[in-house]
């Protein structure tokens, strides 16, 4: 194997000075000062023979040589840290410290499953968990800061694993005096040329575009005006006259007298949550398997009354 005189803090240099533009932005963004910045990125230089960057007035930018070279330092510093967080996610496991994740915004009675989880674990495991949007919860089980998620679905990530463990009805949340606010169900089609509150486009991007292929397979092109990126927006969106969105009922302030909820005639259209892991991390009899079967057993409730 060829031996290089390249450090991870080379080029964790040359990727901030390229973000940063001097030796003395990346030095105060990397917590060191500027002569040892220039230092690490001489030493890639060095090692590639060629400088990284040159001198334009104030500022540093790559030279053609240093442009072929970043995307693999990029990639580089990425797979390293990558490493780093697979290794410390297995030895918390090893040593049942399970860390989970969890969308707000999920069905309030799969949220109380998920609490009673974390309440009654059967390997003397210590379970920590935060709250947060489902892309915010994939991108931490994607590095490894958390070992178990659970979110809205589809995800079309490689290296996540996911089971469904919940399934709802979408439906029509619509102002009161909306014409079709009297019907008691909507056919697809009836919401051609509706002004359309996209709910989650930008948190859940997997279930927004499942239910735009869904809607076209049917003939319907959705028109969208405005954007919910929490659920508990939509409803307030929808009583202001802005557009009809579509949620489940749990989603909706069904409380409220300015709205209505009518189901979607088309059954096939659901709203799916469940969880998610690394795929390497799905191995026979290990404590996060054992873990997603509790989950799926404490879950059965949801998948036999759903409502």
């Amino acid at each position: 194997m060829r031996r290089l005189k390249v450090t991870m803090d080379g080029q964790v240099a040359v990727l901030a000075v390229a973000e940063k533009g001097s030796f003395e932005a990346a030095g105060q963004y990397l917590g060191v000062g500027k002569s040892a910045v220039r230092k690490r990125v001489r030493s890639i230089d060095s090692e590639l023979g060629t400088p990284v960057f040159r001198t334009i007035g104030k500022g540093m930018v790559p030279t053609e040589a240093g442009n072929i070279y970043l995307p693999v330092a990029r990639e580089s510093v990425r797979q390293a840290s990558l490493g780093v967080d697979r290794v410390r996610a297995f030895v918390r496991v090893k040593t049942n410290d399970l860390r989970i994740g969890y969308s707000s915004q999920l069905n309030t009675k799969f949220l109380a499953i998920i609490a009673q989880l974390q309440l009654r674990p059967n390997d003397s495991l210590q379970i920590r968990s935060e709250s947060m949007l489902t892309s915010q919860v994939i991108a931490s089980v994607l590095q490894s800061k958390l070992n178990v998620g659970f979110g809205f679905l589809p995800i079309w990530e490689a290296d996540l694993l996911s089971r469904q463990l919940m399934e709802e009805p979408l439906m029509v949340c619509l102002p009161a005096a909306h014409r079709l606010s009297a019907k008691r169900a909507i056919q697809p089609e009836e919401l051609r040329n509706e002004p359309i509150i996209a709910v989650g486009r930008k948190a859940v991007p997997g279930r927004h575009d499942e239910i735009v292929a869904h809607f076209e397979s049917l003939g319907v092109s959705l028109r969208f005006v405005a954007d919910a990126y929490l659920s508990r927006e939509a409803p307030w969106q929808v009583s202001r006259g802005i557009g009809v969105a579509l949620m489940t009922r749990s989603a909706a302030e069904i409380s409220r007298t300015d709205i209505v909820m009518r189901p979607l005639a088309d059954r096939l259209l659901t709203v799916k949550s469940g969880v998610f892991i690394r795929r390497e991390h799905d191995q026979p009899d290990n404590t996060i398997r054992r873990f997603i079967d509790r989950a799926w057993v404490e879950t059965a409730i949801l998948r036999t009354h759903p409502h």
